[in-house]
């Protein structure tokens, strides 16, 4: 496992459930990409464009401290360690559509809030790629502190035209692969008196 290609693996995942839902309610010829969403990257119309322009610490994120962790060994046996604790992180996407027409447009940027409406939670076979533990989930948050400025500011940059564009933004941790050795427990302790 690679537990650092986590932000890379949150965007083919947020990508695949797009492409999943576009094609289960019929739109089979819409492209889903991450590419920066400029004329010139925009190879296909329709296109439903996931672009990751930030990725932050979380407003809750203190100073790490190192946590106990309890495993089992092949053989059934309880291993101890102390690892550092994880950093917890956002991610954050401008989902931006290019269509054919305004009317097309408004269509997928519908169905692009339906689909992050129903799969708010994103876990299991959903995840792509070998950054996850065995029970991760993702959360899919709508940016509800984005507003007008920050459209018109995020367009600007870009030095492209205003596009309907929805913000998200994924909460993630990132552990650490050092660990201490491992913990030994005072299982039992014997004491004898000599009269």
């Amino acid at each position: 496992m690679s537990q650092f290609e986590v932000i890379r693996d949150i965007g083919e995942s947020l990508k695949e459930l797009l492409k999943d839902s576009f094609k289960a309610n019929g739109f089979t010829t819409v492209s889903v990409g991450s590419e920066r969403p400029k004329k010139d990257n925009i190879k296909n119309l329709p296109t439903v464009n996931l672009f990751l322009y930030h990725v932050g610490f979380a407003q809750n994120y203190r100073e790490r401290t190192d946590a106990l962790v309890s495993t089992h060994t092949k053989q059934g046996n309880i291993v101890e360690f102390f690892r550092d604790g994880p950093v917890y992180l956002n991610c954050y996407f401008a989902v931006s559509v290019w269509g054919n027409s305004p009317s097309e447009e408004n269509l997928l940027l519908g169905l692009v809030v339906k689909s992050f409406l129903e799969n708010t939670i994103v876990e299991g076979q959903a995840l792509k790629g070998d950054s996850w533990y065995p029970d991760d989930k993702i959360n899919v948050h709508p940016n509800l502190q984005a507003d007008q400025n920050d459209l018109m500011s995020f367009w600007r940059s870009m030095n492209e035209e205003v596009r309907p564009t929805l913000f998200y933004f994924v909460r993630f941790r990132v552990e650490s692969d050092r660990r201490t050795s491992p913990v030994r427990r005072v299982v039992a302790k014997e004491i004898a008196l000599n009269r």
